[in-house]
């Protein structure tokens, strides 16, 4: 049996791997459960289809260093890796049921635009060229 290949960590905010235009979501859940890894993966995906002019990585249990806490689903979202990050969703106290652990992904987006309009005020994020037009 092969052993199992180890994810190689990326320091995003080193200057190889830094760029502004990244967003990192930081998403610390537990281990005792599928779901919760299958949760996490769904929040990112939802993100990068909800608003595809910005790249946005994951980041799970600080890259291992983390040991999740039990029943935890937190979910943190930072303009880019150099910048703060801001807590989103707290399920750690949720549930039963173990649903109510997770956040409803469209209830975050207008935190996630506050954040990242945070750091660009001159770059307003999912709003189109001719919508900025017609207000002026």
């Amino acid at each position: 049996m092969a052993p199992k290949k180890k994810h190689k960590i990326v320091d995003w905010g080193d200057d190889e791997h830094f760029s502004k235009d990244r967003s990192i979501f930081f998403i610390e859940h537990s281990t005792e459960c599928p779901i919760f890894q299958v949760k996490a993966d769904e929040c990112l995906t939802f993100f990068q289809q909800r608003i595809p002019e910005r790249e946005f990585q994951l980041v799970r249990n600080k890259n291992g260093k983390q040991v999740p806490r039990d029943g935890a689903f937190e979910v943190c979202v930072a303009q880019n890796a150099r910048t703060s990050e801001h807590n989103l969703w707290s399920g750690l106290t949720r549930g039963p049921p173990r649903r109510d652990k997770f956040p409803r992904y469209e209830d975050l987006v207008s935190d996630v635009h506050r954040v990242l309009k945070k750091f660009y005020p001159d770059k307003t994020v999912g709003v189109d060229d001719d919508e900025m037009d017609m207000d002026m």
